[in-house]
């Protein structure tokens, strides 16, 4: 059987079920609680960016993915 980790917090995920208690985000796999954690942070970015692009977003979120994921913590 398969053991999966969160590339942030490093905890394993137990019964992993997609976009239901962990998400693939690129080559991240995160739990649902830095999933939060990384909207809530996105959030006031995301409104405060103008223009919007998905370019802008998607380099914007996988910045922070890889930050968390170098220190453990979003």
């Amino acid at each position: 059987m398969k053991n999966l980790y969160c590339d942030i917090c490093r905890k394993e995920i137990e019964t992993p079920m997609p976009n239901r208690n962990y998400f693939h985000i690129r080559e991240f796999d995160v739990c649902e609680a830095c999933k939060d954690t990384l909207d809530a942070r996105l959030r006031p970015v995301l409104r405060s960016h103008f223009p919007y692009s998905p370019e802008w977003y998607e380099q914007t979120v996988i910045t922070f993915l890889e930050k968390g994921s170098s220190s453990g913590r979003i």
